[in-house]
């Protein structure tokens, strides 16, 4: 199952954030990932960090994974939300690039058996990783910087 994590460079604090309809969310202020493959990237990094998960496991205790957001039948390793995830997905992020000093976050993804393992892809504007994402150019297991304008 997939984990996926967005960090907020530099927030100080966990930002006000809604409860979206399509996932759950947690947030901390210690980045640590879920799964690890991009544990050394967010050692270098401050923030908050904030895990996506199926909304059927807001209140549990237990693994914490967002294979529910994802369109499965898009081919192989493309990250595709499925609606209306996609909005939500895109909301949060634009409330995490507001809350981050920099006006940058961290888009990460995880999935096993899926494509390289911890691949840094650069940096995008928001626009910019929308229409990649948009287009099918996400895949499972990278981590790309998207920034916003700075305010």
């Amino acid at each position: 199952m997939p984990t996926l994590e967005l960090v907020s460079i530099g927030c100080p604090e966990i930002p006000e954030l809604p409860r979206y309809e399509s996932f759950a969310w947690r947030a901390e202020t210690e980045l640590v990932s879920h799964r690890g493959i991009f544990q050394p990237v967010f050692h270098m990094l401050s923030g908050v960090i904030v895990h996506l998960a199926n909304k059927d496991l807001e209140d549990g205790e237990g693994g914490w994974y967002a294979g529910a957001l994802i369109d499965w039948g898009r081919e192989g390793e493309l990250v595709a939300f499925l609606s209306p995830a996609r909005a939500d997905v895109e909301d949060l992020m634009r409330r995490l690039i507001e809350a981050s000093p920099l006006r940058e976050i961290t888009f990460s993804t995880d999935a096993q058996g899926f494509g390289e393992i911890g691949r840094e892809r650069g940096t995008l504007t928001f626009g910019e990783f929308l229409g990649l994402l948009d287009g099918g150019s996400i895949l499972f297991n990278e981590l790309w910087r998207v920034r916003g304008i700075a305010g």
